[in-house]
């Protein structure tokens, strides 16, 4: 898991989004135990809110480049978190 945010949130337990697609709301697939990378923003009480306007990707349709740059690459410039 990579998360730039821990300043703000020490642990993320739940990912909220509006309730369906007319209100941008995102469905995953949770019980296949897919993997996504998902971008989205911190509220101020503390929750983690992704929309359809945000970027969703499974992790199986990123590119070879892609994965190693979000786990090598990226984390060069921005301070994240990589665990």
């Amino acid at each position: 898991q990579m998360f730039k945010g821990f300043e703000k949130v020490k642990d993320v337990q739940y990912v909220y989004t509006p309730f369906d697609s007319s209100l941008c709301g995102v469905k995953l697939e949770a019980n296949n135990k897919k993997q996504y990378l998902l971008t989205g923003q911190i509220l101020s009480d503390g929750k983690v809110l992704t929309h359809l306007c945000n970027y969703i990707e499974p992790w199986d349709d990123l590119s070879l480049s892609q994965k190693k740059s979000l786990n090598q690459r990226y984390q060069m410039g921005c301070g994240c978190k990589v665990s």
